[in-house]
């Protein structure tokens, strides 16, 4: 928690939260997976683990996790985990669609209400280009919810409080597309 805290004062853009996610939060989000569909899953922004962990507890053995993290010192932390299931990529999510071929569940925790429109929107198209089911995302704020708008058409949102500080998951459906 204290490499958290101090990455996000080192670089709030690249961190984009004081805590790491809560079990509520990363709970939320996989709610949203259908993990027997699930052969290849996205994590952006995976910080030190925490919606990683319970990705990989709820992951067949023969489901794939591409971890998305652009802060070294994190990528370093989540290859504690030491499972075959994962490739850790100390990459931008902007070149998304040039690393993986497709997804079937992307799985956001990038403080995208920091990044400026144009990498905002960037980010945007690349989950649209390799995801087959569903992005879901969290923020901190709603200030987010007019690219999702613009770029997805719709979303559902829920408000988990169980998450230092509360945040909104949205989920967008991308088979209904």
């Amino acid at each position: 928690m204290w490499k958290f805290v101090q990455q996000f004062l080192e670089s709030p853009g690249k961190t984009g939260a004081v805590l790491p996610s809560s079990k509520s939060l990363a709970k939320r989000m996989c709610s949203y997976i259908d993990f027997s569909k699930a052969q290849t899953i996205v994590e952006l922004g995976a910080g030190t683990g925490a919606i990683t962990r319970e990705l990989l507890a709820r992951m067949s053995a023969e489901s794939k996790l591409v971890a998305f993290e652009i802060n070294a010192e994190f990528c370093y932390d989540l290859r504690r985990f030491e499972d075959k299931r994962m490739l850790i990529l100390n990459e931008d999510a902007r070149r998304l669609s040039s690393l993986v071929k497709h997804a079937d569940y992307v799985v956001s925790g990038l403080p995208l209400v920091a990044f400026d429109e144009e990498a905002h929107r960037e980010v945007l198209n690349e989950i649209a280009k390799i995801t087959r089911h569903r992005y879901i995302q969290f923020h901190y704020s709603s200030l987010g919810e007019k690219y999702l708008l613009e770029r997805f058409g719709s979303f559902e949102r829920e408000y988990v409080l169980r998450n230092a500080p509360p945040a909104f998951v949205y989920m967008i459906d991308l088979e209904k597309k």
